[in-house]
């Protein structure tokens, strides 16, 4: 059994990343201004540690975050992206 959807369909294509357990949680967090890990991990407290460094590099990883170190503070804050635009390729 493989992963994903295997298609270009953006919406499929964003079902792979974002429809996995814990990821809408992470995202609901972030998109609230919640900008470090321990602050992300008290907004879903269930989610264990291990887990949520694993959802972030996977966000990190897709280019929805990144990862900024923090003005005047130890530690890293993670930021979401801004939109890009994807266009479908023209089917004639």
């Amino acid at each position: 059994m493989h992963n994903g959807y295997n298609q270009f369909c953006p919406i499929a294509k964003t079902s792979e990343i974002v429809a996995v357990r814990w990821m809408p949680l992470v995202l609901r967090e972030l998109m609230a201004d919640i900008r470090t890990f321990n602050d992300i991990q008290r907004g879903i407290p269930l989610i264990s540690r291990a887990v949520l460094t694993a959802r972030l590099r996977e966000l990190e990883h897709h280019g929805i975050i990144e990862r900024r170190k923090r003005e005047g503070r130890q530690g890293t804050e993670y930021w979401l992206t801004p939109v890009r635009q994807c266009t479908a390729p023209d089917h004639q």
